[in-house]
């Protein structure tokens, strides 16, 4: 047994009172005599014992009385926890999960007002002198503070569900942190609240306080029959106009019952594209493939939907991205080389490609990231600026094709190749080889020769280069020569490609441009180049926008980005530049799913798509015995789990916290002997 407020045990003291009442207080007899007192004095004996009894017994029950009455005002208790309290006074901090989860429901209603009310019978379970902290995932500034009951109750009904979720490592340290930062002697408990989802509950990661004690509240949810969009993805990173498209949308099926005919709809810019219907066996997943075109250039506005309730918050899935007028294609050539005439004949009047030219000795490589696609021609060697300069065009996104020179250096060559990762020159050979194996698979020739695959003439080169390709290398052969050698070869760089011809273009060397493979390899190298597009963005409370160097921003200027389908404006911090990129800090601002324009002054960036982060609808909750055992697992000794389903809930939160209480034990006891000594008084004769 201990006491909260231990110094009222001097009070004991005061049985000292009774005593000296008692010892001053006894019946002083008078001798009478008179004959035949034989009688008389036996009678006298026994009325003094019985006298002497009952004084004791008086003032027994008057010590028992002060001492009953003394535990009371000391508080005392018997703990139930790991942790011994060491004063009365106490600061709270609460911490109510608001994620899209907690709209999940129970026979009790759904979780959120349940964790807000059990939030409320936690405070009301302690003393006004009681602080609190409270803390939501939005982490809304003001929710940080020392505020007293009344204000927590407020705080609490203005807590709405929202798309941002964190782990429980980090929303403990947060209150930890804030508790710590009180420097008065309080006892510092924390409450967590919430479904603890597995995702997010990651106890192994929390540094426990054995001076905070803290308490952990799961609500859990019933399995609720859910059908959700749970990704989207292209079969191809680029988009270009008037090109079918295929739009893989994959479903699930969260709950133990079959769905049939459950309609799929994509919508193309608020315009119905395609409808599936599917059926979807219970727990089971399913891909669809959703094709429409590109009708035109621009932004591209796609949702893909879904009917389900009571779970709505999934059903939709939006995308963005946006179709070029034309690709701007770059070609780099000796000054003295005619080569580049071969592809302004090729991309000449073309309205698909916007094609320019410089010599190698007048090149900007500050300007290559206003390019898609970028032709070496016959170049015998780089400068190390160069090099630099062409590898991070092809890591950023970039499609490099590369014809090298009949006098090529190889070191200089080899240089590029290494940066690219890609095969290096160990030789050249000046024997005639005819080109033999193709693979029309490849992005650059698929549905290009549909009948005269077999009887396809291929042209002879008679100066090759030859290359030693590493293990772990991604190099995948497009065409082959008849000795096995590899003509035209793709590397993936980054996010990039590089398309390398193990020969120069030059008519004395080979007929390549004189075939029908020239224009489909060539020309499909540059039409398939594609700066890359986020397509989608994840809601997170840490979100940083990336985007390419190309955009049209002004440095020193704010941002601002607005929903679509709200009249509402929010301005954003200045924009920071790194090497490769531009950087805009979104923490918090967005919290719905949707479309987003991005501006800078009056003038329209992007349009942006913004999805809710589907593991809240995917990831089980942690039972009760499965949060004990994480919690021992990870040696947290301080934490407790109390079940919020309990009916003597407020009980249990009582006795976790203070202890087993003994004070109306205590005074149960003074008013018996107070009441003992009332009835011995009165009616013992």
């Amino acid at each position: 047994m201990r006491f909260i407020y231990p110094e009222f045990l001097t009070a004991l003291l005061l049985i000292c009172l009774p005593i000296l009442i008692h010892f001053l207080h006894f019946k002083r007899y008078k001798t009478v005599y008179f004959s035949q007192v034989n009688f008389l004095k036996a009678v006298k004996e026994d009325t003094r014992k019985k006298s002497n009894l009952k004084q004791l017994l008086i003032l027994l029950a008057r010590i028992l009385t002060i001492s009953a009455l003394v535990f009371v005002f000391a508080q005392p208790y018997l703990p139930t926890n790991k942790q011994e309290r060491k004063v009365a006074r106490k600061i709270v901090a609460l911490y109510v999960d608001n994620s899209y989860s907690m709209k999940g429901a129970t026979d009790n209603g759904m979780l959120l007002e349940q964790a807000k009310s059990r939030a409320i019978s936690i405070a009301s379970s302690y003393g006004p002198g009681t602080n609190y902290i409270l803390m939501e995932n939005q982490n809304l500034p003001g929710r940080q503070h020392l505020i007293n009951q009344t204000q927590l109750v407020t705080q609490l009904g203005k807590i709405q569900e929202g798309p941002l979720s964190i782990n429980v490592s980090k929303a403990y340290q947060q209150l930890k942190n804030n508790l710590l930062k009180q420097t008065d002697k309080s006892d510092k408990i924390i409450y967590l609240i919430s479904d603890f989802q597995s995702y997010t509950s990651d106890f192994s990661e929390i540094e426990s306080d054995t001076t905070i004690q803290t308490f952990l509240i799961p609500v859990g949810s019933q399995v609720a029959n859910n059908l959700l969009i749970d990704s989207c993805w292209f079969e191809t990173p680029g988009h270009k106009k008037k090109r079918e498209e295929t739009l893989f949308a994959r479903v699930k099926n969260l709950s133990s019952q079959s769905y049939q005919d459950i309609p799929v709809r994509l919508k193309v810019n608020d315009t119905i594209k395609s409808i599936s219907n599917i059926d979807i066996d219970a727990e089971a997943e399913q891909i669809l493939e959703l094709a429409y075109k590109n009708n035109s250039s621009g932004v591209h506005r796609l949702v893909v939907e879904l009917d389900d309730y009571p779970v709505v918050y999934d059903n939709q899935y939006f995308l963005s991205y946006n179709v070029r007028d034309k690709n701007d294609v770059l070609a780099i050539f000796q000054s003295d080389d005619s080569a580049v005439r071969k592809l302004e004949a090729l991309f000449e009047n073309d309205e698909n490609i916007s094609f320019e030219k410089t010599a190698v000795s007048k090149v900007k490589v500050s300007e290559f990231d206003q390019y898609q696609c970028i032709y070496l021609l016959n170049l015998n060697e780089f400068s190390s600026g160069l090099v630099n300069a062409l590898n991070q065009f092809v890591e950023k996104g970039g499609s490099l094709g590369i014809f090298p020179g009949m006098q090529a250096d190889l070191a200089s060559y080899n240089e590029l190749y290494g940066k690219l990762e890609a095969g290096l020159i160990t030789g050249s050979d000046s024997v005639k080889l005819k080109m033999d194996q193709v693979n029309f698979n490849h992005l650059l020739l698929q549905d290009v020769f549909l009948h005269e695959k077999e009887n396809l003439d291929l042209p002879e080169v008679e100066l090759s280069y030859r290359y030693r390709v590493g293990v772990q290398s991604s190099q995948l052969s497009i065409v082959d020569f008849n000795n096995g050698q590899t003509a035209v070869s793709q590397y993936q760089k980054g996010q990039g490609r590089v398309y390398n011809f193990s020969f120069p273009l030059n008519d004395e060397l080979t007929d390549f441009s004189k075939h029908a493979i020239f224009v489909p390899l060539v020309y499909n190298i540059a039409l398939n180049s594609f700066e890359p597009q986020q397509i989608q963005y994840e809601i997170a409370d840490n979100l940083i926008l990336s985007l390419p160097k190309s955009e049209s921003f002004t440095l020193g200027e704010s941002l601002s980005i607005s929903p679509m389908q709200a009249d509402e404006e929010i301005q954003l911090s200045s924009i920071n530049q790194t090497a490769n990129e531009f950087r805009v800090d979104l923490q918090g601002v967005v919290q719905k799913a949707g479309f987003y324009n991005l501006s800078q002054g009056e003038e329209k960036v992007r349009t942006l798509a913004f999805n809710f982060n589907r593991r809240e609808s995917t990831s089980p909750q942690l039972t009760n015995t499965q949060l004990e055992d994480a919690v021992d697992a990870a040696g947290l000794l301080s934490f407790n789990v109390i079940d919020a389903t309990n009916s003597n809930f407020e009980t249990r939160i009582l006795e976790a916290n203070e202890g087993i209480q003994l004070w109306q034990f205590f005074l149960a006891i003074g008013l018996f002997f107070i009441a003992a000594e009332v009835l011995i008084s009165r009616f013992w004769k």
